[in-house]
């Protein structure tokens, strides 16, 4: 995890539980943390008004290199669009979404990222830590791909 630049939008408890998992002890019996808001490589945004600076990196944050998003920060459709600007004016950026609802209401929104390979998704910290053990490489989400919408799904994806 050398050379790169971290963003982080998620709450506090979420922050909490990456910072945790990503903490190690070296040899020398000292504590390092991959994910400490101190360090200039990781910025942790409380707020979901800021995604902007992420996505365009001539006049917001420079050498952005991966984006963690929680999924509760944004409503669905709003999402799509964040993670297709992404994909059209940063694709080098690895980014991760961050599920940290019910994926059971959620299966267009699934299905549309998946489809368009627009993130990885994950469910847990431990599919956080896969993802970086991984070299931050797309998770392949085809089996959330839907063959047919329903008039609830699709009901479901607007309301949220």
């Amino acid at each position: 995890m050398d050379n790169i630049k971290i963003i982080l939008y998620a709450d506090e408890n979420l922050y909490e539980k990456i910072f945790k998992r990503f903490t190690f002890i070296d040899v020398n019996n000292n504590r390092f943390h991959y994910f400490n808001r101190n360090n200039s490589d990781v910025k942790h945004i409380l707020s979901n008004q800021y995604i902007n600076f992420s996505i365009n990196n001539l006049n917001g944050y420079t050498n952005v290199s991966h984006v963690l998003i929680q999924k509760t920060f944004y409503r669905n459709r709003d999402l799509i669009k964040i993670l297709r600007k992404f994909k059209l004016l940063n694709p080098h950026v690895k980014l991760l979404l961050i599920f940290d609802d019910d994926p059971y209401y959620y299966a267009m929104l699934l299905s549309l990222i998946a489809k368009e390979k627009l993130c990885s998704i994950a469910y847990n910290v431990d599919d956080i830590e896969n993802w970086f053990n991984n070299d931050c490489i797309l998770f392949n989400h085809d089996d959330l791909i839907l063959k047919r919408i329903t008039r609830k799904q699709r009901k479901e994806f607007l309301s949220n």
